[in-house]
């Protein structure tokens, strides 16, 4: 059952903050693909997670949580690998805007929650009937038929979105695992820190000096990377997750709208065809988990 009481429920709040956290979390990926032609993804990276934390602590610092009980975790090397696997998440994710339109590589990481399911099986010995694995076909399908892949073989940058939503899915399997154990904001403190702390380490090797005009974009990253984060715990404390999560999805329309508008990339029929199979299949899973809890 839903740890939300009646009483708690705020179904119009849940959507726009989802809604909000959707655009969001496009808007950083749009600013990655703008500077991903000058500068690293580690470097970009380094930037969403460092600048993420020092906000994070700052709004932690002024709402009076900024004590032992949000700093301290139940299973801190659990988390810090649920961390990691963000990170590499989004190291494919500014790879992949970088060499492909916005809307594909959408298209692809919402294949996740059909990973999710798939891997749930293993990982975490849930059951999973027909439907829900004809879902996962058709999602599949979906995401086939939205990148159209060469008949011969698969293309190396088509790999790119794929290897992040892997490593998305297995976050959010980590997440799901993980969140009896602690509260949302420290597993949201912890992914920060190992973020930060890990791309710190790394970014020498690739820095690149940032030029005047791009460091307002660099820390707008991590500013944009925060907020969507804020915006998605709020949207999934005011209301249930089976509601508001289907409006993820509204992220294809912003990639499709963004793409065209300043990167000139339009979306052909079959990628449109694709994203709606994907988003159908995805959603019904999501909608699916209200049936089985």
């Amino acid at each position: 059952m839903s740890t939300l009481t009646a009483a708690s429920q705020r179904p119009l709040r849940g959507i726009a903050c989802m809604l909000a956290a959707a655009a969001l979390f496009v808007a950083m990926d749009s600013l990655a693909k703008y500077l991903g032609d000058r500068y690293s993804p580690v470097q970009l990276a380094w930037s969403r997670y460092t600048v993420h934390l020092v906000v994070l602590v700052a709004l932690l610092a002024v709402m009076g949580r900024l004590n032992r009980g949000e700093l301290e975790s139940q299973a801190p090397w659990g988390q810090l690998g649920r961390g990691l696997l963000l990170l590499g998440a989004t190291l494919f994710a500014y790879l992949s805007v970088r060499a492909l339109p916005l809307t594909q590589v959408y298209v692809v990481n919402f294949s996740s929650p059909l990973i999710v399911t798939l891997l749930a099986i293993p990982l975490l010995g849930e059951r999973v009937g027909i439907k829900r694995i004809m879902a996962v076909v058709g999602g599949f399908s979906g995401v086939l038929i939205a990148v159209q892949p060469n008949v011969g073989g698969v293309s190396g940058e088509l790999l790119l979105p794929v290897a992040m939503a892997v490593c998305f899915a297995l976050y959010q399997l980590a997440t799901r695992y993980f969140a009896a154990q602690d509260s949302a904001l420290t597993s949201l403190l912890y992914t920060a820190a190992a973020g930060g702390v890990v791309s710190t380490l790394a970014v020498p090797f690739f820095w690149v000096p940032i030029l005047t005009q791009d460091i307002a974009l660099f820390v707008m990253i991590g500013v944009l990377g925060a907020l969507s984060h804020f915006a998605l715990i709020e949207a999934m404390r005011s209301a249930s997750a089976s509601l508001v999560s289907p409006f993820l999805y509204s992220q294809l329309i912003w990639a499709t709208l963004i793409g065209y508008w300043f990167f000139g990339d339009v979306p052909s029929g079959a990628t449109l065809l694709g994203a709606g199979i994907v988003a159908l299949a995805g959603g019904y899973l999501i909608i699916g988990e209200r049936h089985r809890h």
